[in-house]
Formats: C-alpha cells, structure tokens, sequence
C-alpha cells in the first residue's frame, strides 16, 4: 500500500522488481489513489493496480475491505502508514510490514536543524526495511519504469522543464525558468512544458515569455499513462521537487532538480547517476518543512532564490555533456 503521491509510488518501483525477482510466481499487487494508478502501466511486474477514489469519501472502503481479505494475501506492505492504510491493513489480514518513515527525526530536522537522518536510507532503502524478512535487499538500484521498446522517439534537441510543485515554496521561480529556456533555445532546443493541470499558470507564463516556434505545452494535457512516452527521447529534463522530478528520471532522462525548502537528507532525491540536485547549500533557514509550505516562513525564499540561472545551467551542461 503506497496511496500517495506520484513521485512516492514511482519510488515503489525497486522494490517490487526485487520481489519479483525472488517470488517469479508470485501475486504482487499494489494499493494506490485512483489519480496515480496510470504512471504503474509501465511496472509489469505487478499482478494488479488497485485504487482507492479518495474524492468518494468512505464510499466503497468496506466494500474493498471484503474484497482484499477474500484473496488472502501472505503479506500486507503498508508503504505509506497513513491514517487510512492504517485502518485498512487491520481488515485484509496476512502478516502486517509497516514502513518506519522517521518522522520524528524529520521533525527534529525541520523545527530545530538536527540532523539524525545522516546514516538514514532514502525512501527506497526503508521500504527495502520492511520487505527484509521476505529475503530481498536493496542495491541501490534507482527506479525504472519499462517502455515499450518499438516507441518511436522524437528527433531533436528537446528540454522539459517542470515548473510546478504541490505547494508554492517548492517551486522555483519562473522568471528563472524563462531565463535558462532562453539560453537552451539560443543553442537551438525545443522546451517541452510539463505538469498537471494545476501548473498551467506558471507553465502559461512560461510559455508567454518564449518565442512560440520553440516551445510546446504539455502541462495538464498529459495522462499519466501517455506522459513517459512523450518524455522518451528528452535530452534534459529541469525540475522542482516534485512527481515530475521521479518519472522523468524513472524514464531514463537526465535531469537537474532544484530543491529548496527540501534537503536531500529527507530522502527523495533521485538515485539515478544521470540525475543531480542544485540547492542554496548552508542557508540557515534550511529545511522548513519536510512536505512544502505555501510561504516562506522568513519572507525572502532564499532558498529558491538563491539558487541562481547559471548553477542550473552549469548543472545541465555537464549532464547533458555526459548523456
């Protein structure tokens, strides 16, 4: 069970290839919210993809309740711990693995800046801790989601920059977007905007600024279904700390992710070696929140704005130097 959100889910992808790996005959399947059961299209090692439509309210729980005790599973994987999973896993039955999220150590790391999390696996590592028993660990493989291998890819020199994030302050600053899109468009790329329908504003400002010729916007056009195939052949993807910045890497893009009020020891940075995070390292302030804010709680949001145009310039260059 992993409910939420996408870029969580896309880090379940190591773990249910290693079980089944292990367990070739075995029944795998996986919990998610009805929005974010697109993007498992591309794990073919799951047997199922069940939703939960949390817009239902309770509406249809008992009914999935009965439903996933009648299967009679041998092991139940509470990825998430939620209030909800948490009422949920008591019903199906099967040996209950429950992931250690340390929240408290990330409390500890946001309200008073002390750092147990420094010898803590990321998120893909605990969720290998709650499978130890079930004989698989984790070697540090980065996710991948399975693409059909005849898609045709797009020529060219494309760039996808994904501007949005759930809450405002982990969103970088789109006059900052605008200003290194234009440097990719003098050396002659297309820009792919991308994000769900709630980016259409900053992905539309985006978009205003740049020469129409050069750029296209894909953001809330996109099922999560039909996203990673329009991301095959991208050369570079840029983005915030969000969903964006797991499918794409997933999706064996390069790409340079901005973190701001987020720090890498929370655990989500991608693991993929073509993959790297640009931070306004050593500022004071750092982190405020382990989720995102919708301000900055010291009204200067230098951690977004400190990080200037030209590191994540430098940044891409050498990834895409190296791709």
């Amino acid at each position: 069970m992993r409910l939420s959100s996408l870029g969580d889910i896309v880090l379940t992808i190591p773990l249910i290839q290693a079980l089944r790996v292990k367990y070739p005959l075995s029944r795998i399947d996986i919990l998610v919210k009805k929005q974010f059961a697109g993007i498992l299209k591309y794990v073919p090692e799951l047997s199922n993809v069940f939703t939960i439509d949390t817009t239902r309210g309770s509406e249809g729980m008992a009914e999935l309740e009965v439903f996933l005790k009648g299967i009679h599973y041998t092991h139940v994987l509470d990825l998430h711990s939620s209030l909800r999973t948490r009422g949920l896993r008591k019903k199906i039955g099967g040996k209950l693995l429950i992931v250690n999220k340390r929240s408290l150590k990330r409390w500890l790391l946001v309200t008073f800046k002390k750092n147990q999390l420094t010898d803590a696996p990321d998120v893909i590592g605990r969720y290998f801790e709650v499978a130890k028993e079930l004989g698989v660990f984790d070697t540090g493989q980065a996710p991948i989601l399975t693409l059909p291998k005849n898609l045709d890819t797009a020529n060219g020199f494309r760039i996808a920059i994904a501007p949005g994030a759930r809450h405002w302050n982990k969103r970088w600053p789109a006059e900052y977007f605008i200003e290194i899109a234009k440097r990719f468009i003098d050396e002659g790329a297309l820009i792919e905007l991308y994000g769900a329908s709630e980016d259409v504003a900053i992905a539309s400002e985006i978009e205003s600024a740049l020469p129409p010729e050069y750029v296209q916007d894909f953001t809330g056009a996109l099922t999560l279904e039909a996203l990673p195939e329009q991301l095959r052949g991208v050369r570079l993807a840029i983005t915030n700390d969000s969903g964006m910045m797991h499918v794409a890497s997933a999706c064996g893009v390069p790409v340079v992710a901005i973190f701001g009020p987020t720090v890498k020891d929370f655990g989500f940075a991608p693991r993929a070696k073509n993959a790297t995070v640009v931070e306004n390292a050593g500022l004071y302030c750092r982190p405020c929140t382990a989720v995102g804010r919708e301000d900055c709680p010291e009204q200067h949001f230098e951690c977004m704005r400190g990080v200037r145009p030209q590191m994540v310039i430098d940044a891409a260059s050498v990834l895409v130097r190296n791709s």
